[in-house]
């Protein structure tokens, strides 16, 4: 018995060994896939889809460069949903209340350049998108 064990205890160590290289390979690629996705500048192309100008667009990564820095910073200076939701209005008055749009945003920060993903990494740890989903609904109500 003693045998049988040792033997099926080595056969769980090969596996978790292969699930291991296997999590590292997905890794990896996810890595490789979100510098390839970046290069595409994805948050261009939605605001472009959106009617965003060149203006707006610029206005828009600058205030979210602004963001990201904030993330770093004092709690009390840390960026809030609500002050997101305002400023992207004010930049693009015809999306305003558009949570759709919001929300649109926020994920596509996750694929944009890399110093946008610890601001994506905080607006999602934040609530922010489950806050823009609520907004959603209440709008379509």
């Amino acid at each position: 018995m003693r045998i049988e064990s040792v033997s099926a205890i080595d056969r769980v160590d090969e596996r978790l060994r292969e699930l291991e290289a296997h999590v590292r390979q997905l890794d990896m690629l996810q890595q490789l896939i979100l510098r390839l996705l970046s290069i595409m500048h994805p948050l261009s192309n939605v605001l472009a889809h959106y009617g965003a100008n060149a203006t707006q667009e610029h206005d828009l990564m600058q205030f979210l460069d602004e963001l990201a820095g904030r993330v770093r910073s004092l709690e009390r200076n840390r960026p809030t949903y609500d002050e997101f939701r305002i400023r992207v209005s004010d930049i693009l008055p015809s999306l305003s209340g558009d949570a759709e749009f919001l929300r649109l945003i926020i994920d596509t920060l996750r694929v944009e350049r890399s110093a946008y993903r610890e601001l994506h990494e905080y607006m999602v740890a934040q609530g922010w998108l489950n806050r823009a989903q609520i907004a959603k609904e209440l709008s379509t109500r």
